[in-house]
Protein backbone atom coordinates (compact mmCIF):
# COMPACT_ATOMS: atom_id res chain seq x y z
CA UNK A 1 0.00 0.00 0.00
CA UNK A 2 1.11 3.57 -0.65
CA UNK A 3 2.79 5.53 2.17
CA UNK A 4 0.88 8.35 3.82
CA UNK A 5 2.94 11.56 3.82
CA UNK A 6 2.04 14.67 5.84
CA UNK A 7 3.43 18.19 5.48
CA UNK A 8 4.75 19.22 8.91
CA UNK A 9 6.47 22.55 8.19
CA UNK A 10 8.62 24.41 5.69
CA UNK A 11 6.05 26.23 3.54
CA UNK A 12 4.24 29.40 4.50
CA UNK A 13 1.56 29.76 3.40
CA UNK A 14 0.59 26.12 3.09
CA UNK A 15 -0.78 25.33 -0.40
CA UNK A 16 -4.56 25.09 -0.49
CA UNK A 17 -4.57 22.29 -3.09
CA UNK A 18 -3.32 18.72 -2.80
CA UNK A 19 -2.90 19.16 0.98
CA UNK A 20 -5.50 18.05 3.50
CA UNK A 21 -6.39 21.10 5.62
CA UNK A 22 -7.38 18.77 8.47
CA UNK A 23 -4.48 16.31 8.78
CA UNK A 24 -1.88 17.82 6.44
CA UNK A 25 -1.74 14.68 4.28
CA UNK A 26 -0.35 15.25 0.80
CA UNK A 27 -2.14 14.06 -2.33
CA UNK A 28 0.96 12.67 -4.00
CA UNK A 29 -1.10 10.28 -6.11
CA UNK A 30 -4.70 10.05 -7.25
CA UNK A 31 -7.22 7.92 -5.37
CA UNK A 32 -6.90 4.94 -7.71
CA UNK A 33 -4.71 2.45 -5.83
CA UNK A 34 -3.24 1.24 -9.13
CA UNK A 35 -1.27 4.48 -9.33
CA UNK A 36 1.04 3.20 -6.59
CA UNK A 37 3.63 0.67 -7.75
CA UNK A 38 4.74 -1.66 -4.95
CA UNK A 39 8.32 -1.71 -6.30
CA UNK A 40 8.70 2.03 -5.54
CA UNK A 41 10.30 3.36 -2.40
CA UNK A 42 9.13 6.39 -0.46
CA UNK A 43 12.19 8.27 -1.68
CA UNK A 44 11.31 7.57 -5.32
CA UNK A 45 7.71 8.67 -4.78
CA UNK A 46 8.81 11.99 -3.27
CA UNK A 47 11.35 12.58 -6.04
CA UNK A 48 8.65 12.06 -8.66
CA UNK A 49 5.67 13.79 -7.05
CA UNK A 50 6.53 16.13 -4.17
CA UNK A 51 7.42 19.28 -6.12
CA UNK A 52 4.48 19.14 -8.52
CA UNK A 53 2.14 18.36 -5.60
CA UNK A 54 3.20 21.45 -3.63
CA UNK A 55 3.79 23.88 -6.52
CA UNK A 56 1.27 22.65 -9.08
CA UNK A 57 1.74 21.42 -12.61
CA UNK A 58 2.53 17.90 -13.69
CA UNK A 59 0.06 15.23 -14.65
CA UNK A 60 -3.06 15.56 -12.45
CA UNK A 61 -6.30 13.62 -12.30
CA UNK A 62 -9.13 15.77 -13.76
CA UNK A 63 -11.05 16.30 -10.53
CA UNK A 64 -11.76 19.13 -8.12
CA UNK A 65 -11.10 19.36 -4.40
CA UNK A 66 -14.41 20.37 -2.77
CA UNK A 67 -13.97 22.15 0.57
CA UNK A 68 -17.28 20.67 1.78
CA UNK A 69 -15.60 17.27 1.84
CA UNK A 70 -13.23 18.44 4.59
CA UNK A 71 -15.88 20.28 6.57
CA UNK A 72 -18.32 17.38 6.42
CA UNK A 73 -15.61 15.05 7.70
CA UNK A 74 -15.51 17.18 10.86
CA UNK A 75 -19.29 17.32 11.19
CA UNK A 76 -21.68 15.57 13.56
CA UNK A 77 -22.47 12.05 12.40
CA UNK A 78 -26.19 11.60 11.81
CA UNK A 79 -26.90 15.33 11.33
CA UNK A 80 -27.23 17.08 7.97
CA UNK A 81 -28.45 20.13 6.10
CA UNK A 82 -29.56 19.83 2.46
CA UNK A 83 -28.76 22.41 -0.23
CA UNK A 84 -29.05 22.56 -4.03
CA UNK A 85 -26.05 22.72 -6.40
CA UNK A 86 -28.07 24.81 -8.86
CA UNK A 87 -28.11 27.89 -6.61
CA UNK A 88 -26.19 30.92 -7.91
CA UNK A 89 -25.97 33.82 -5.46
CA UNK A 90 -25.16 36.43 -8.09
CA UNK A 91 -24.16 39.68 -6.35
CA UNK A 92 -25.95 38.94 -3.05
CA UNK A 93 -23.49 39.10 -0.14
CA UNK A 94 -25.58 38.20 2.91
CA UNK A 95 -29.05 37.31 4.03
CA UNK A 96 -31.08 34.55 5.61
CA UNK A 97 -31.66 30.86 5.00
CA UNK A 98 -35.12 29.46 5.64
CA UNK A 99 -34.69 26.02 7.17
CA UNK A 100 -37.19 23.22 7.54
CA UNK A 101 -35.82 21.03 10.30
CA UNK A 102 -36.39 18.28 12.81
CA UNK A 103 -34.37 17.34 15.89
CA UNK A 104 -33.43 13.77 16.69
CA UNK A 105 -32.30 12.55 20.11
CA UNK A 106 -28.53 12.12 20.39
CA UNK A 107 -28.97 8.43 21.20
CA UNK A 108 -29.07 7.69 17.46
CA UNK A 109 -25.49 8.90 17.14
CA UNK A 110 -22.67 6.37 16.79
CA UNK A 111 -21.16 5.11 20.04
CA UNK A 112 -18.03 7.13 19.27
CA UNK A 113 -19.92 10.40 19.77
CA UNK A 114 -22.43 9.52 22.48
CA UNK A 115 -20.58 11.68 24.98
CA UNK A 116 -22.49 14.62 23.52
CA UNK A 117 -26.11 15.23 24.47
CA UNK A 118 -26.77 17.82 21.77
CA UNK A 119 -29.81 16.81 19.66
CA UNK A 120 -29.16 15.94 16.02
CA UNK A 121 -30.27 18.59 13.55
CA UNK A 122 -31.65 17.30 10.25
CA UNK A 123 -32.62 20.17 8.00
CA UNK A 124 -33.15 21.35 4.45
CA UNK A 125 -32.73 24.88 3.11
CA UNK A 126 -36.09 25.68 1.54
CA UNK A 127 -35.32 29.30 0.62
CA UNK A 128 -32.26 31.50 0.19
CA UNK A 129 -33.08 35.14 0.95
CA UNK A 130 -31.07 38.37 0.78
CA UNK A 131 -30.69 40.80 3.70
CA UNK A 132 -34.09 42.35 2.91
CA UNK A 133 -35.70 38.88 2.95
CA UNK A 134 -36.27 38.86 -0.80
CA UNK A 135 -36.21 35.33 -2.20
CA UNK A 136 -33.07 34.49 -4.18
CA UNK A 137 -33.69 30.75 -4.61
CA UNK A 138 -36.29 28.17 -3.60
CA UNK A 139 -35.53 24.50 -3.10
CA UNK A 140 -36.86 22.17 -5.79
CA UNK A 141 -35.64 18.81 -4.49
CA UNK A 142 -37.85 16.49 -2.43
CA UNK A 143 -37.77 16.75 1.36
CA UNK A 144 -37.07 13.64 3.45
CA UNK A 145 -40.26 12.36 5.05
CA UNK A 146 -39.13 13.12 8.60
CA UNK A 147 -38.64 16.77 7.66
CA UNK A 148 -41.72 17.07 5.44
CA UNK A 149 -44.02 15.55 8.09
CA UNK A 150 -42.67 16.95 11.36
CA UNK A 151 -40.38 19.77 10.27
CA UNK A 152 -40.45 23.20 11.86
CA UNK A 153 -39.30 26.47 10.29
CA UNK A 154 -36.31 28.60 11.31
CA UNK A 155 -34.38 31.51 9.79
CA UNK A 156 -30.61 31.72 10.17
CA UNK A 157 -28.14 34.33 8.88
CA UNK A 158 -25.62 33.61 6.14
CA UNK A 159 -22.71 35.60 4.79
CA UNK A 160 -20.54 35.23 1.72
CA UNK A 161 -16.77 34.95 1.39
CA UNK A 162 -14.91 35.49 -1.88
CA UNK A 163 -12.18 32.97 -1.07
CA UNK A 164 -12.60 29.26 -0.41
CA UNK A 165 -13.16 28.48 3.27
CA UNK A 166 -10.98 25.59 4.48
CA UNK A 167 -10.77 24.27 8.05
CA UNK A 168 -7.64 25.01 10.07
CA UNK A 169 -6.88 21.51 11.24
CA UNK A 170 -9.03 19.22 13.34
CA UNK A 171 -9.02 21.56 16.36
CA UNK A 172 -8.58 25.01 14.82
CA UNK A 173 -11.93 25.45 13.14
CA UNK A 174 -13.57 26.59 16.39
CA UNK A 175 -11.50 29.76 16.38
CA UNK A 176 -12.43 30.23 12.70
CA UNK A 177 -16.08 30.13 13.70
CA UNK A 178 -15.61 32.81 16.36
CA UNK A 179 -13.51 34.94 14.02
CA UNK A 180 -16.12 34.81 11.26
CA UNK A 181 -18.83 35.95 13.64
CA UNK A 182 -16.70 38.84 14.85
CA UNK A 183 -15.47 39.98 11.44
CA UNK A 184 -18.82 39.84 9.67
CA UNK A 185 -21.05 42.54 11.16
CA UNK A 186 -24.12 40.92 9.58
CA UNK A 187 -23.56 37.69 11.47
CA UNK A 188 -22.85 39.46 14.74
CA UNK A 189 -25.96 41.63 14.57
CA UNK A 190 -28.23 38.72 13.66
CA UNK A 191 -26.89 36.23 16.14
CA UNK A 192 -29.75 34.79 18.16
CA UNK A 193 -30.92 31.26 19.02
CA UNK A 194 -32.51 29.95 15.85
CA UNK A 195 -33.85 26.86 17.61
CA UNK A 196 -34.93 26.65 21.24
CA UNK A 197 -36.01 23.50 23.07
CA UNK A 198 -36.88 23.01 26.72
CA UNK A 199 -33.29 21.90 27.33
CA UNK A 200 -31.10 23.71 24.81
CA UNK A 201 -30.73 26.81 22.71
CA UNK A 202 -29.11 26.29 19.30
CA UNK A 203 -27.47 29.12 17.37
CA UNK A 204 -26.77 28.54 13.67
CA UNK A 205 -25.15 30.51 10.88
CA UNK A 206 -23.91 29.59 7.39
CA UNK A 207 -20.98 30.69 5.26
CA UNK A 208 -21.11 30.61 1.46
CA UNK A 209 -17.90 30.63 -0.59
CA UNK A 210 -16.56 29.61 -4.03
CA UNK A 211 -15.58 25.94 -4.12
CA UNK A 212 -14.29 23.46 -6.67
CA UNK A 213 -16.90 20.90 -7.63
CA UNK A 214 -14.98 19.48 -10.60
CA UNK A 215 -11.76 20.14 -12.49
CA UNK A 216 -11.62 23.84 -13.35
CA UNK A 217 -15.27 24.27 -12.29
CA UNK A 218 -16.50 26.19 -9.27
CA UNK A 219 -19.87 26.62 -7.58
CA UNK A 220 -21.21 27.84 -4.25
CA UNK A 221 -19.98 25.88 -1.24
CA UNK A 222 -21.71 25.98 2.15
CA UNK A 223 -20.55 25.39 5.72
CA UNK A 224 -23.08 25.39 8.57
CA UNK A 225 -21.83 26.19 12.08
CA UNK A 226 -23.79 25.28 15.19
CA UNK A 227 -23.37 26.60 18.73
CA UNK A 228 -25.56 25.12 21.46
CA UNK A 229 -25.77 25.84 25.16
CA UNK A 230 -27.70 24.40 28.08
CA UNK A 231 -29.53 26.39 30.74
CA UNK A 232 -28.64 25.92 34.40
CA UNK A 233 -29.96 22.67 35.81
CA UNK A 234 -32.59 23.29 38.52
CA UNK A 235 -31.41 22.73 42.08
CA UNK A 236 -32.02 19.16 43.21
CA UNK A 237 -33.55 18.25 46.57
CA UNK A 238 -31.50 16.45 49.19
CA UNK A 239 -27.72 16.45 49.31
CA UNK A 240 -27.09 16.79 45.61
CA UNK A 241 -25.42 20.02 44.67
CA UNK A 242 -26.55 22.14 41.83
CA UNK A 243 -24.92 20.95 38.61
CA UNK A 244 -22.75 23.32 36.64
CA UNK A 245 -24.11 24.33 33.26
CA UNK A 246 -22.54 22.74 30.21
CA UNK A 247 -20.11 24.90 28.33
CA UNK A 248 -21.17 26.04 24.89
CA UNK A 249 -20.72 23.25 22.37
CA UNK A 250 -19.52 24.30 18.93
CA UNK A 251 -20.03 21.85 16.08
CA UNK A 252 -20.40 21.56 12.33
CA UNK A 253 -23.53 20.31 10.60
CA UNK A 254 -22.60 18.36 7.42
CA UNK A 255 -23.96 19.91 4.24
CA UNK A 256 -25.21 17.57 1.51
CA UNK A 257 -26.50 18.36 -1.97
CA UNK A 258 -30.03 17.16 -2.74
CA UNK A 259 -31.46 19.26 -5.56
CA UNK A 260 -33.24 17.68 -8.51
CA UNK A 261 -30.03 17.74 -10.54
CA UNK A 262 -27.96 16.34 -7.66
CA UNK A 263 -30.22 13.32 -7.13
CA UNK A 264 -29.94 12.20 -10.74
CA UNK A 265 -26.37 13.24 -11.46
CA UNK A 266 -24.76 9.81 -10.98
CA UNK A 267 -27.20 8.02 -13.31
CA UNK A 268 -28.12 10.34 -16.19
CA UNK A 269 -29.55 7.41 -18.15
CA UNK A 270 -32.59 7.20 -15.84
CA UNK A 271 -33.74 10.78 -16.33
CA UNK A 272 -36.40 9.18 -18.49
CA UNK A 273 -38.11 8.13 -15.24
CA UNK A 274 -38.34 11.58 -13.65
CA UNK A 275 -41.83 12.48 -14.88
CA UNK A 276 -43.20 9.01 -15.49
CA UNK A 277 -46.12 7.14 -13.96
CA UNK A 278 -46.10 3.33 -13.77
CA UNK A 279 -48.46 0.64 -12.57
CA UNK A 280 -47.07 -2.53 -10.99
CA UNK A 281 -49.52 -5.42 -10.59
CA UNK A 282 -48.23 -7.73 -7.87
CA UNK A 283 -45.51 -6.63 -5.47
CA UNK A 284 -44.31 -10.01 -4.29
CA UNK A 285 -40.92 -11.63 -4.73
CA UNK A 286 -40.22 -10.02 -8.13
CA UNK A 287 -42.54 -7.01 -8.13
CA UNK A 288 -41.41 -5.48 -4.83
CA UNK A 289 -37.66 -5.38 -5.67
CA UNK A 290 -38.63 -3.84 -9.02
CA UNK A 291 -40.65 -1.12 -7.26
CA UNK A 292 -37.64 -0.34 -5.06
CA UNK A 293 -35.36 -0.01 -8.11
CA UNK A 294 -37.76 2.30 -9.92
CA UNK A 295 -38.21 4.53 -6.86
CA UNK A 296 -34.47 4.57 -6.16
CA UNK A 297 -33.88 5.84 -9.68
CA UNK A 298 -36.44 8.60 -9.49
CA UNK A 299 -39.73 7.33 -10.99
CA UNK A 300 -42.22 10.11 -10.26
CA UNK A 301 -45.35 8.01 -9.52
CA UNK A 302 -45.89 4.32 -8.76
CA UNK A 303 -49.31 2.68 -8.49
CA UNK A 304 -49.07 -0.67 -6.66
CA UNK A 305 -51.85 -3.24 -7.09
CA UNK A 306 -51.59 -5.99 -4.46
CA UNK A 307 -53.83 -7.64 -1.84
CA UNK A 308 -51.42 -10.08 -0.16
CA UNK A 309 -50.00 -9.88 3.38
CA UNK A 310 -46.36 -10.02 4.51
CA UNK A 311 -45.72 -13.20 6.50
CA UNK A 312 -42.52 -14.62 8.02
CA UNK A 313 -42.39 -17.31 5.34
CA UNK A 314 -42.76 -15.09 2.27
CA UNK A 315 -40.48 -12.37 3.66
CA UNK A 316 -37.40 -14.55 2.98
CA UNK A 317 -37.53 -13.35 -0.64
CA UNK A 318 -39.16 -10.00 -0.08
CA UNK A 319 -37.12 -6.78 0.31
CA UNK A 320 -38.47 -5.90 3.79
CA UNK A 321 -38.31 -8.12 6.86
CA UNK A 322 -39.72 -8.71 10.31
CA UNK A 323 -40.89 -5.15 10.93
CA UNK A 324 -43.54 -5.66 8.20
CA UNK A 325 -44.97 -9.02 9.25
CA UNK A 326 -48.76 -8.88 9.29
CA UNK A 327 -48.99 -5.75 7.13
CA UNK A 328 -50.45 -5.65 3.61
CA UNK A 329 -47.54 -5.82 1.19
CA UNK A 330 -48.57 -2.71 -0.71
CA UNK A 331 -48.92 -0.67 2.49
CA UNK A 332 -45.58 -1.81 3.92
CA UNK A 333 -43.81 -1.13 0.63
CA UNK A 334 -45.38 2.32 0.32
CA UNK A 335 -44.22 3.29 3.83
CA UNK A 336 -40.68 2.23 2.96
CA UNK A 337 -40.54 3.94 -0.44
CA UNK A 338 -42.04 7.22 0.75
CA UNK A 339 -39.60 7.31 3.67
CA UNK A 340 -36.47 6.44 1.72
CA UNK A 341 -37.17 7.92 -1.75
CA UNK A 342 -39.28 11.07 -1.24
CA UNK A 343 -39.13 12.04 -4.92
CA UNK A 344 -41.49 9.16 -5.70
CA UNK A 345 -45.23 9.37 -5.07
CA UNK A 346 -46.76 5.98 -4.25
CA UNK A 347 -50.43 5.02 -4.50
CA UNK A 348 -51.74 1.60 -3.44
CA UNK A 349 -54.77 -0.37 -4.65
CA UNK A 350 -55.68 -3.56 -2.70
CA UNK A 351 -57.36 -5.15 -5.71
CA UNK A 352 -57.52 -8.76 -6.85
CA UNK A 353 -57.88 -8.45 -10.60
CA UNK A 354 -60.45 -10.84 -12.01
CA UNK A 355 -62.33 -11.27 -8.73
CA UNK A 356 -65.35 -9.27 -7.47
CA UNK A 357 -64.71 -6.61 -4.90
CA UNK A 358 -67.08 -7.39 -2.00
CA UNK A 359 -66.97 -3.76 -0.87
CA UNK A 360 -68.61 -2.46 -4.06
CA UNK A 361 -70.12 -5.61 -5.52
CA UNK A 362 -68.19 -5.58 -8.79
CA UNK A 363 -64.72 -5.97 -10.23
CA UNK A 364 -62.05 -3.33 -10.74
CA UNK A 365 -62.52 -2.94 -14.47
CA UNK A 366 -63.64 0.72 -14.48
CA UNK A 367 -61.06 1.70 -11.85
CA UNK A 368 -58.25 0.03 -13.80
CA UNK A 369 -59.31 1.77 -17.00
CA UNK A 370 -59.15 5.13 -15.20
CA UNK A 371 -55.63 4.24 -14.04
CA UNK A 372 -54.52 3.28 -17.54
CA UNK A 373 -55.43 6.72 -18.88
CA UNK A 374 -52.73 8.37 -16.72
CA UNK A 375 -49.97 5.76 -16.73
CA UNK A 376 -47.01 5.45 -19.12
CA UNK A 377 -46.30 1.76 -18.57
CA UNK A 378 -47.93 -1.25 -16.91
CA UNK A 379 -45.81 -4.00 -15.38
CA UNK A 380 -47.35 -7.34 -14.41
CA UNK A 381 -45.51 -9.32 -11.72
CA UNK A 382 -48.49 -11.44 -10.67
CA UNK A 383 -47.22 -14.62 -12.42
CA UNK A 384 -50.87 -15.25 -13.38
CA UNK A 385 -51.66 -15.96 -17.03
CA UNK A 386 -55.26 -14.86 -16.55
CA UNK A 387 -54.21 -11.55 -15.07
CA UNK A 388 -51.58 -10.78 -17.69
CA UNK A 389 -54.02 -11.69 -20.51
CA UNK A 390 -56.63 -9.34 -19.06
CA UNK A 391 -54.04 -6.57 -18.63
CA UNK A 392 -52.81 -7.05 -22.20
CA UNK A 393 -56.35 -6.59 -23.52
CA UNK A 394 -56.95 -3.44 -21.47
CA UNK A 395 -53.50 -2.00 -22.30
CA UNK A 396 -54.10 -2.59 -26.00
CA UNK A 397 -57.39 -0.72 -25.76
CA UNK A 398 -55.61 2.23 -24.13
CA UNK A 399 -52.53 2.06 -26.41
CA UNK A 400 -50.22 1.34 -23.48
CA UNK A 401 -47.19 -1.00 -23.42
CA UNK A 402 -47.17 -3.89 -20.94
CA UNK A 403 -44.23 -5.78 -19.45
CA UNK A 404 -44.68 -9.09 -17.64
CA UNK A 405 -42.06 -10.97 -15.63
CA UNK A 406 -42.25 -14.42 -14.11
CA UNK A 407 -40.10 -17.35 -13.00
CA UNK A 408 -40.55 -21.03 -13.76
CA UNK A 409 -41.80 -23.26 -10.89
CA UNK A 410 -38.30 -24.63 -10.15
CA UNK A 411 -36.64 -21.22 -10.77
CA UNK A 412 -34.28 -22.73 -13.34
CA UNK A 413 -35.26 -19.85 -15.57
CA UNK A 414 -37.85 -17.19 -16.27
CA UNK A 415 -38.84 -14.51 -18.73
CA UNK A 416 -39.37 -10.79 -19.10
CA UNK A 417 -41.84 -10.10 -21.91
CA UNK A 418 -42.86 -6.83 -23.49
CA UNK A 419 -46.29 -6.65 -25.13
CA UNK A 420 -47.11 -3.68 -27.34
CA UNK A 421 -50.46 -2.83 -29.01
CA UNK A 422 -49.20 -3.94 -32.44
CA UNK A 423 -47.15 -6.98 -31.32
CA UNK A 424 -47.77 -10.42 -29.86
CA UNK A 425 -49.91 -10.90 -26.76
CA UNK A 426 -49.54 -13.40 -23.84
CA UNK A 427 -51.48 -16.05 -25.78
CA UNK A 428 -49.22 -15.51 -28.78
CA UNK A 429 -46.32 -16.40 -26.51
CA UNK A 430 -47.99 -19.65 -25.40
CA UNK A 431 -48.64 -20.55 -29.03
CA UNK A 432 -45.02 -19.83 -29.97
CA UNK A 433 -43.77 -21.99 -27.09
CA UNK A 434 -46.17 -24.80 -28.02
CA UNK A 435 -45.13 -24.73 -31.68
CA UNK A 436 -41.43 -24.50 -30.64
CA UNK A 437 -41.03 -21.27 -32.56
CA UNK A 438 -39.59 -19.70 -29.40
CA UNK A 439 -37.62 -21.75 -26.89
CA UNK A 440 -39.29 -21.62 -23.46
CA UNK A 441 -37.29 -21.00 -20.28
CA UNK A 442 -35.70 -23.98 -18.51
CA UNK A 443 -38.22 -25.56 -16.17
CA UNK A 444 -41.24 -24.72 -18.33
CA UNK A 445 -44.31 -26.79 -17.28
CA UNK A 446 -42.45 -28.50 -14.43
CA UNK A 447 -45.26 -27.84 -11.97
CA UNK A 448 -44.16 -30.78 -9.81
CA UNK A 449 -41.60 -28.37 -8.34
CA UNK A 450 -44.34 -26.38 -6.61
CA UNK A 451 -44.69 -26.90 -2.84
CA UNK A 452 -47.33 -25.83 -0.33
CA UNK A 453 -45.77 -24.21 2.77
CA UNK A 454 -47.45 -24.88 6.15
CA UNK A 455 -50.34 -22.49 6.71
CA UNK A 456 -50.40 -21.29 3.11
CA UNK A 457 -53.44 -21.80 0.88
CA UNK A 458 -51.43 -22.08 -2.35
CA UNK A 459 -48.50 -24.02 -3.69
CA UNK A 460 -45.51 -21.84 -4.45
CA UNK A 461 -42.28 -22.06 -6.40
CA UNK A 462 -39.03 -22.93 -4.65
CA UNK A 463 -36.40 -20.29 -5.22
CA UNK A 464 -34.31 -17.62 -3.54
CA UNK A 465 -34.38 -13.85 -3.87
CA UNK A 466 -30.88 -13.68 -5.40
CA UNK A 467 -32.14 -15.66 -8.41
CA UNK A 468 -35.51 -13.95 -8.71
CA UNK A 469 -33.99 -10.48 -8.63
CA UNK A 470 -32.36 -11.18 -12.00
CA UNK A 471 -35.88 -10.83 -13.41
CA UNK A 472 -36.60 -7.64 -11.45
CA UNK A 473 -33.38 -5.94 -12.54
CA UNK A 474 -33.82 -6.87 -16.19
CA UNK A 475 -37.38 -5.55 -16.08
CA UNK A 476 -36.11 -2.20 -14.83
CA UNK A 477 -33.73 -2.03 -17.82
CA UNK A 478 -36.46 -2.98 -20.27
CA UNK A 479 -38.86 -0.47 -18.68
CA UNK A 480 -36.38 2.33 -19.35
CA UNK A 481 -35.98 1.23 -22.97
CA UNK A 482 -39.75 0.94 -23.40
CA UNK A 483 -40.40 4.41 -22.03
CA UNK A 484 -37.97 5.80 -24.60
CA UNK A 485 -39.73 3.98 -27.46
CA UNK A 486 -43.33 4.34 -26.25
CA UNK A 487 -46.03 2.03 -27.54
CA UNK A 488 -44.43 1.95 -31.01
CA UNK A 489 -41.82 -0.64 -30.01
CA UNK A 490 -42.12 -4.31 -30.92
CA UNK A 491 -43.18 -7.13 -28.61
CA UNK A 492 -40.25 -9.25 -27.46
CA UNK A 493 -39.27 -12.07 -25.12
CA UNK A 494 -36.18 -11.97 -22.92
CA UNK A 495 -35.58 -15.49 -21.62
CA UNK A 496 -33.48 -16.13 -18.51
CA UNK A 497 -31.56 -19.36 -17.89
CA UNK A 498 -29.97 -20.15 -14.52
CA UNK A 499 -28.83 -23.68 -15.45
CA UNK A 500 -26.66 -25.24 -18.15
CA UNK A 501 -27.70 -27.91 -20.66
CA UNK A 502 -27.27 -30.59 -18.00
CA UNK A 503 -29.51 -28.81 -15.50
CA UNK A 504 -26.65 -27.70 -13.25
CA UNK A 505 -26.57 -24.20 -11.77
CA UNK A 506 -24.83 -21.72 -14.05
CA UNK A 507 -24.32 -17.95 -14.20
CA UNK A 508 -27.40 -16.11 -15.51
CA UNK A 509 -27.72 -15.91 -19.29
CA UNK A 510 -30.30 -14.15 -21.44
CA UNK A 511 -31.72 -14.83 -24.89
CA UNK A 512 -33.83 -12.20 -26.68
CA UNK A 513 -36.23 -12.74 -29.60
CA UNK A 514 -39.11 -10.79 -31.11
CA UNK A 515 -42.70 -11.83 -30.36
CA UNK A 516 -44.92 -11.26 -33.44
CA UNK A 517 -48.66 -11.92 -33.50
CA UNK A 518 -49.23 -15.64 -33.86
CA UNK A 519 -51.60 -16.85 -36.63
CA UNK A 520 -53.29 -19.25 -34.18
CA UNK A 521 -54.15 -16.48 -31.70
CA UNK A 522 -57.39 -14.54 -31.80
CA UNK A 523 -55.67 -11.22 -31.20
Amino acid sequence: MRPQVALISGLDPVPDRHVSPVEGDLCLLGRDTRQWQSRWTLCELLQMQLETTLRGGGDEDPQGEPAEYWWNGLGIRGAYCLVDSAWDLGSVEEGYLELRYTLKPPTVMPALERGSNVPLLRAAVTKVLDHQRRVVHCATGPLPKEIADDGKAAFIPWARLHDTLLPRGRAGWGSQMAQLQQERDWLRRNRRPAIATHRRRIDLFAIAYPMEIAAEEKAVGWTLFQLSDKPNTPKQRGKRKRQKPDQNKASIVPVYRAGDHDLGYRVPAVRQLRERCMVIVGVGAVGAPLAVELARNGCRTLHLIESDIVEPGNSVRWPLGASCWGLPKAQALKQFLVSEYPATSVEIHPWQLGLPDPAVGCGQGPDLDDLLTITDLVIDASASHGVVSYLAQRCRAHDRPLISLFAMPNVHGGAVVRHTPTGGCPNCLLCAWHDQEIEPPPGYREDDSLRQPPGCAERTFMGASFDLQELSLQTARLALETLEQGSAGNSLVQTLSLVDQDGRRAPPSWHVVDLPRHPSCGC
